[in-house]
């Protein structure tokens, strides 16, 4: 009896993640993976969390209007392995940088493998860990 009120609960707890699981977040749908924009802006905060580093700076468009910029990175532990810290942006950088946009037009980004650029103190940080092989894919 014991073991199968263990067996019941250990199945209803699984079959509660599962959808969680199933349906989680991966890709790139919202963003137009076939152009890049670069732009020159101001870091306002670099978010250092899972399941994405987010970046965000200030950066005037076009028509000389200031955007604040959202842009998805790569995870905590792939941006350490590339070289990145918490710290290695502030608030108040310069920097120059190439993502992908999203569709609508929104001001958020994207920073895909081989795709994306980041340039501060005239140093490119990178995103890629030596020897990956996803780094000229397209």
């Amino acid at each position: 009896m014991k073991t199968t009120v263990l067996a019941c609960c250990t199945l209803a707890a699984l079959l509660a993640i599962a959808p969680r699981v199933t349906f989680a977040h991966h890709g790139a749908a919202a963003y137009d993976m076939s152009k890049s924009i670069t732009l020159e802006g101001t870091v306002t905060s670099l978010d250092w969390n899972n399941p994405h580093c987010l970046l965000h700076f200030d950066a005037k468009n076009d028509k000389g209007e200031m955007l604040h910029w959202t842009i998805e990175l790569y995870n905590p532990l792939w941006m350490t392995r590339a070289g990145w810290t918490r710290t290695s942006l502030k608030s108040g950088d310069p920097i120059t940088i190439t993502f992908h946009g999203t569709k609508s037009g929104a001001p958020n980004g994207y920073i895909r493998d081989g795709d994306g650029k980041l340039t501060f103190n005239s140093k490119e940080l990178g995103f890629h860990q030596a020897g990956d092989e996803r780094t000229n894919e397209r």
